[in-house]
């Protein structure tokens, strides 16, 4: 019978490589066994193939462990011992997959699934799919950021700090009227009474709550605590955004097209707004994208990049900011808000 020869560090390397595939197979399990869109069937054919790849990392181990004890670096594989084997998994085709990995032409990273049979004929045309059981995948868990900047519509507002859950906030009117010409020593005219215009207003709630185990706080590979920070205050700006824009949407609107949109803009600004106003434009983006593409008479793109503004963009010298589409609407539609917040 022919017997073929095997070293010590072409087992170790089989046992390396079965190990890391074994803690891939549990940690996918664990992933598995919390989403919903995963059936049983899948999480059963990773079981099993984990349960595969262990017999075939625990064979490597109790063969190290041979290897230690005879103090020699290579033995014939008829002498090596074989793990007391799982059902349903023959244990010559673990000896074989030893002798296999050891002996075939491919990579010494490789090793032949153990499901296979013994035969070496069945190396012809080995692909990927059928390594699959023992090539590790990479897990990257130190996740990216979703690349999506937002404008928090609050830094636009003007604040003021309340102590109560409700209540009026008065606004003094700007006086009228003017001195009228009195003579000498004559008595003083009565001048108009200020004017007040009461702005009610009431605080509401917005909160939730996420539970976070102790575990997963110590065990995750991130920190878990500042991401469910960062998570939070982007639904912070999100809830801001969608209070704000609801507000803004609910303003009187002028319509305008691509020849006579300038020509509006200028319109509201000019004598739409009161000339006290401090105005911003708050675009949607596709009307951010209408406004970038105007021109004037000579084909001069009219709108402009202000790296040093808040906004970095600027329309007739009024700070542009853009907002999703769906913010204002639907996706597609051109809308903006033009005053002072």
């Amino acid at each position: 019978m022919e017997t073929n020869v095997i070293t010590k560090d072409q087992v170790e390397n089989t046992w390396k490589v079965s190990a890391a595939k074994v803690a891939d197979l549990n940690n996918k399990i664990n992933i598995a066994l919390q989403d919903d869109n995963v059936t049983t069937d899948q999480i059963q054919e990773m079981k099993n193939e984990r349960d595969k790849t262990v017999v075939i990392r625990d064979t490597a181990q109790e063969q190290l462990k041979q290897f230690s004890s005879t103090n020699v670096s290579e033995m014939h594989t008829t002498d090596l011992k074989d793990t007391k084997p799982k059902q349903g998994i023959d244990k010559q085709a673990i000896r074989d997959m030893i002798n296999n990995f050891v002996h075939n032409p491919f990579s010494p990273s490789q090793i032949v699934n153990a499901a296979g049979g013994s035969d070496n004929s069945s190396l012809d045309g080995v692909t990927t799919t059928t390594m699959e059981p023992t090539i590790p995948e990479e897990i990257i868990y130190d996740p990216s950021k979703e690349v999506n900047s937002v404008v928090d519509l609050s830094t636009l507002l003007t604040k003021t700090p309340v102590n109560t859950g409700s209540g009026t906030s008065p606004v003094v009117k700007r006086a009228n009227y003017v001195f009228p010409t009195v003579e000498e020593l004559k008595q003083n005219p009565n001048l108009g009474k200020p004017e007040f215009t009461n702005v009610n207003w009431k605080v509401q709630t917005h909160r939730g709550a996420l539970a976070i185990s102790n575990e997963s706080i110590q065990d995750s590979a991130i920190d878990v605590s500042q991401l469910i920070l960062d998570q939070m205050g982007d639904a912070k700006v999100n809830t801001y955004n969608a209070k704000i824009s609801s507000i803004l949407k609910a303003f009187n609107a002028a319509d305008a097209n691509t020849d006579n949109l300038v020509d509006a803009y200028k319109y509201l600004i000019n004598v739409g707004l009161d000339s006290a106003y401090h105005p911003v434009i708050v675009a949607s983006q596709s009307m951010y994208n209408a406004l970038d593409t105007l021109k004037d008479k000579n084909g001069q793109y009219i709108f402009h990049q202000d790296v040093t503004g808040a906004s970095a963009s600027t329309l007739l010298g009024i700070p542009v900011f853009k907002i999703n589409d769906d913010l204002f609407g639907n996706n597609g539609e051109a809308h903006a808000f033009i005053g002072d917040m």
